[in-house]
């Protein structure tokens, strides 16, 4: 997404109001007229946004470059605190944090943020230059019991995508919740599936005609290592700081039993749920999966030929050990320390997890019913 965008206040109807993050409207006005270029919508809240909600987004955008289009333009669509709150419960992350990662996806283009829960009707469409919304195939409805989709279907201008298996918000919820009370997550609780294939979309760019960066090609090349738990705006603060050294960004994800050994605590996510959602960000080239957590050695800096290890910590919120784990990058002169003004860690959400833990207990088990009723009677959808 570009770095300055204007902001709108737009006024589709008496009962939805929204804020536009756009470039300015003369360029919306030009791609809209443009026979070769698509502009699509996609809504969610993105609370605790996971590989499911970053799928769902590179979907949208790829379906319509399957279709032939040159450009794709994705407006991501993001639900207010007070209308989730009416819909589902308050979200754990507020809109600001929600937005921070979402900014960061490489597949969103523009914004509408303070979405009310209400319908996304053609009108809204309209407003916003968009020919087509889209969603995955777990259509919601909204409170007063319409779908959220109806009008748009109606109007012969929605477009169904994969719901990504064994993952959403509910879902990490109920593996937070279990963690807190030391047992079993609900036998609903899988996980997403990484093949190959979906490898390779998440790691390739968001718009096809435009090369992915290569490392044997840069110049400078940032390291920094982490588990990268609950992907959240303090991560997207120390990846930003962190690509701002140089012209290429490789991230270390530790596997999922180097963290419970190291930590004492399995992760909520999966080392490839925690790394198709960092392949999701622009800010970030490439992963290094199940990175060393004892050391960054010698054989790393050579192979990758790193020139800055970055020395934070997003997941704790406490310092990176320089003396011990990154003692060979001290040594060589590699290491940059990172301040972050963010207070938002890992720890952090379990702690809110903890506070609110009888209210997501409630909340919880309702949306668990829903979605085993969807699994159950959910069929096929080929993926984009």
């Amino acid at each position: 997404m570009a770095l300055e965008l204007e902001v709108e206040r737009v006024q589709v109807s008496e009962s939805m109001s929204l804020l536009w993050h756009r470039p300015p409207i003369e360029e919306v006005e030009q791609q809209a007229r443009d026979p070769e270029t698509v502009r699509v919508f996609l809504n969610g809240c993105f609370d605790l946004m996971h590989v499911g909600h970053f799928n769902a987004l590179r979907q949208a955008k790829s379906l319509f470059y399957q279709k032939g289009y040159k450009k794709v333009v994705l407006v991501a669509g993001l639900h207010s605190d007070e209308a989730i709150a009416g819909q589902k419960g308050p979200p754990l992350l507020s809109e600001q944090e929600r937005m921070a990662v979402l900014k960061a996806t490489k597949w969103v283009d523009e914004m509408a943020t303070d979405l009310p829960y209400v319908s996304m009707s053609s009108r809204m469409a309209d407003a916003l230059r968009v020919q087509w919304i889209c969603h995955g195939d777990d259509m919601p409805i909204c409170k007063g019991g319409d779908g959220m989709y109806s009008d748009i279907i109606s109007a012969n201008r929605f477009q169904i995508l994969k719901r990504t298996e064994g993952i959403s918000t509910t879902q990490i919820m109920n593996r937070l919740l279990s963690a807190l009370e030391n047992c079993e997550a609900s036998p609903t609780t899988s996980t997403a599936w990484a093949t190959s294939q979906r490898l390779t979309s998440f790691f390739a760019p968001a718009n096809p005609w435009t090369p992915a960066r290569s490392l044997s090609d840069s110049s400078c090349v940032v390291y920094v290592a982490g588990t990268f738990e609950l992907l959240h705006a303090g991560h997207i603060e120390l990846l930003q700081k962190a690509a701002s050294l140089g012209d290429y960004l490789l991230v270390g994800v530790h596997a999922d039993d180097i963290v419970t050994k190291r930590t004492g605590n399995e992760p909520v996510l999966t080392m490839l749920e925690r790394v198709m959602s960092l392949l999701s960000l622009s800010l970030v080239d490439d992963v290094v999966l199940g990175a060393p957590w004892e050391e960054v050695n010698q054989d790393l800096l050579t192979t990758m030929n790193i020139s800055i290890v970055v020395a934070a910590d997003a997941d704790s919120g406490s310092p990176s050990d320089t003396q011990t784990r990154l003692a060979v990058a001290k040594q060589a002169g590699l290491i940059q320390e990172l301040q972050l003004e963010s207070k938002l860690t890992s720890g952090t959400l379990h702690q809110r997890v903890a506070e609110r833990r009888e209210a997501l207990q409630n909340r919880n088990s309702t949306l668990l019913q829903k979605e085993a009723a969807y699994v159950h009677r959910r069929e096929y959808v080929p993926e984009m």
